[in-house]
């Protein structure tokens, strides 16, 4: 979704806006309702795989893995 990060020149108001492209209105300030707006760079987060999740816990039966130390007996 486009979500911009603006700063109104009038009364320095920071504020998000959704901005459609078939949208054909101007994003004004929430607060005083001015269009003096100037779009500030936004900074994401987008998640890496596998860098958020908890370590597997080992099953029972293979606490070293399924390709784990073995005893050939």
């Amino acid at each position: 979704m486009p979500i911009f990060e603006y700063s109104c020149k009038s009364c320095n108001a920071r504020f998000e806006a959704l901005v459609l492209p078939n949208k054909t209105g101007k994003v004004v300030c929430p607060k005083c309702g001015k269009d003096r707006l100037e779009q500030l760079i936004s900074s994401f987060l987008s998640p890496v795989p596998g860098r958020h999740k908890a370590p597997a816990e080992p099953h029972p039966e293979y606490p070293e893995g399924p390709l784990g130390k073995h005893h050939d007996d």
